[in-house]
């Protein structure tokens, strides 16, 4: 392995221990992350969304940014007004 397996915790012995301990009872949870770029009431509603795209791209100010930096204008992507 080229990367070593505990690079994600912390470098202190003790605090790494209780870190992997912790680790291993959640490990095989699916992620659950209401990061910044979404709505809290998505989770909240659990409705499903009508494409992808709307799910993606529309909230998420750098995916938007990154596609219009490479030239591609938000009209092309069919996701309404901004």
């Amino acid at each position: 392995m080229l990367i070593h397996e505990d690079r994600l915790f912390p470098a202190e012995s003790a605090t790494r221990k209780i870190a992997k301990a912790l680790y291993a009872h959640i490990h095989a949870l699916p992620i659950i992350s209401p990061h910044g770029h979404t709505q809290a009431a998505w989770f909240a509603k659990n409705e499903p969304f009508p494409d992808p795209a709307k799910l993606f791209v529309q909230p998420d100010h750098y995916v938007y940014r990154m596609l219009y930096s490479q030239g591609i204008p938000w009209k092309t992507w069919r996701l309404g007004s901004r």
